[in-house]
């Protein structure tokens, strides 16, 4: 089977089948309401606004079989709402361990088993210790061993990666980035916040991130705007490359060079200064 051919119920008891989300890449997420991870959801919320727009869709599965989600699931909607302002798909309360486990999480733990918890994150040690005192052969088993396990599903429904709760963040989105712009994004690459100015009449400002080689969050002021609300979107996640291609050369009909054209220097510039 695959993962489309799963199905849920989501919070209000409506029956959805995962082939609604053909095509999308996907982060499958058990959780809880009152676990020292909890915060987590606001990093999730992060990640579905930043990249949803791009074909991110998270499912959030309510679990209590670690102690920390009492609540029924119209309370466990309620709260998330007004706590964490939760827009991504949550489902009704579910089991994820054991002969009663949802099917789908059946099937994702079979996918991707346990390959250990990080060993940088301050809640390691004591998640090791209780794990072990349930069982000393915790390590060797699939199960889910605690909220916020996150599994990642790519556009063609192929389980690619198993996030324990105890993993980065950072980790977890470089990776998603991976899957919706196929680029892959070293965690050693640092973020470079760089300001350019045009070098013609029309002094547009242009502001954005570097990642490596893929741009991100550009934006412009400034200028005629003709073009500052249609390029920020087409090239968020481009390469310097990719953005040199396009865009180096054109014209707007309104001065020898153009927003796009301006892009192109301002990008090699930075991506330049960040090599130096």
């Amino acid at each position: 089977m695959k993962f489309y051919d799963f199905e849920a119920e989501d919070i209000r008891g409506k029956m959805i089948q995962m082939k609604e989300y053909e095509g999308k890449v996907i982060l499958v997420v058990n959780t809880a309401t009152k676990c020292g991870f909890t915060p987590q959801y606001d990093d999730l919320q992060d990640l579905y606004e930043k990249y949803q727009g791009d074909g991110l869709e998270i499912l959030d599965f309510p679990c209590n079989q670690f102690g920390q989600t009492p609540e029924g699931n119209e309370e466990i909607a309620r709260v998330c709402d007004a706590r964490y302002g939760i827009a991504f798909t949550q489902f009704s309360k579910i089991e994820v361990n054991g002969d009663n486990a949802l099917p789908l999480y059946q099937f994702l733990k079979k996918e991707k088993g346990f390959e250990g918890l990080n060993p940088e994150h301050p809640f390691t040690p004591m998640l090791e210790s209780m794990l072990e005192h349930e069982s000393a052969d915790y390590r060797n088993t699939p199960d889910i061993k605690w909220n916020f396990t996150k599994f990642l599903i790519d556009r063609q429904g192929n389980v690619i990666a198993r996030f324990e709760p105890t993993e980065d963040i950072e980790v977890v989105e470089n990776s998603i980035k991976e899957l919706l712009y196929g680029k892959k994004v070293d965690k050693s690459d640092k973020v470079l916040e760089y300001n350019y100015t045009t070098k013609d009449t029309c002094s547009t400002n242009i502001k954005l991130d570097l990642e490596g080689n893929v741009v991100r969050n550009v934006v412009f002021t400034g200028g005629c705007n003709g073009n500052l609300k249609t390029i920020p979107i087409l090239v968020d996640g481009w390469t310097v490359e990719e953005i040199e291609k396009k865009c180096k050369g054109i014209t707007c009909g309104r001065r020898p060079t153009s927003c796009a054209d301006q892009l192109a220097h301002a990008v090699r510039e930075a991506y330049e200064a960040s090599k130096a």
